[in-house]
């Protein structure tokens, strides 16, 4: 077997600083060694640091949990935004008076007709039914919405006036109207935390309060608004002013401040006299 020697030789002082000798079976099994250290060292690289993650199509376990919890916050976020946006729509129809009180949609039928099979209904059924309408005759529920958490509420009178016009939604008038003296106070009549409060050009000065239980009310017609959006109310607490006018509509009639009051509930209107003891 042939054999090599390998040495390392100073030039300057012409001594040999370091020789050994190889074969070839050694150079490639030294080559060989180099060559596994070589990959076992790029594979540790890759396996335990972050480096693995800027290689096209690799994906960590970790990161792929990180982009599933994104993705599940956007969809939250998603979710909370429509509900703002239908939140308000639902304030605007309110305040453009868009909303047809007992309006439905009618929807297809994909149920068969059994107008010709008629049902007979057994007394168990019929005894349900009459205890039902029985304790629905004196539940305060207006418009087949749930308004039972309203129940029990001791509301604030808004102003000492009298009513002059009572809830009519079917004539699109979503409230009452309470006659009052000039520079009368408004009161907010639960607590709540004002949404809106701004001058429109049909209704005059209108403040918008949100309240618990999806309540909201609406107080329009005011003269000077004395609360701004965002701002904490109680109940009882001074919210609006009324007009100190007076306007002559011929000799014997007098058109006298009033305060227009509205009800909303889970975009319902409710009849304030029912709740509130005028």
């Amino acid at each position: 077997m042939r054999r090599y020697r390998l040495t390392i030789h100073n030039e300057n002082k012409l001594d040999n600083i370091l020789g050994f000798y190889v074969s070839p079976i050694w150079v490639i099994i030294s080559l060989f060694v180099s060559f596994l250290l070589v990959i076992g060292t790029i594979y540790l690289v890759f396996a335990f640091t972050p480096v693995a993650e800027y290689l096209p199509g690799h994906v960590s376990d970790r990161t792929r949990e990180r982009l599933v919890n994104y993705a599940l916050t956007i969809d939250s976020l998603k979710n909370e935004v429509d509900k703002h946006k239908r939140y308000t729509s639902n304030i605007k129809n309110i305040l453009e008076g868009n909303i047809e009180y007992g309006d439905t949609t009618a929807l297809p039928d994909s149920l068969p007709n059994y107008d010709g099979y008629p049902i007979e209904t057994t007394p168990l059924e019929q005894q349900f039914a009459d205890n039902f309408e029985e304790r629905e005759r004196y539940s305060l529920t207006s418009q087949a919405t749930n308004v039972g958490a309203l129940q029990g509420i001791g509301f604030y009178r808004p102003t000492r006036g009298v009513v002059v016009k009572a809830f009519d939604p079917k004539s699109g008038h979503y409230g009452i109207d309470l006659a009052e003296s000039p520079d009368e106070n408004v009161v907010a009549i639960w607590d709540g935390t004002v949404i809106m409060s701004d001058y429109t050009a049909n209704d005059g000065y209108t403040l918008i309060i949100q309240h618990n239980e999806e309540l909201v009310t609406v107080y329009r017609n005011c003269h000077s608004l004395l609360r701004n959006v965002g701002d904490k109310v109680v109940a009882g607490e001074a919210i609006a002013t009324l007009s100190n006018d007076v306007t002559d509509e011929g000799q014997t009639n007098r058109k006298q401040p009033f305060l227009h009051l509205e009800l909303w509930h889970r975009s319902s209107p409710l009849d304030p006299n029912i709740y509130i003891p005028f």
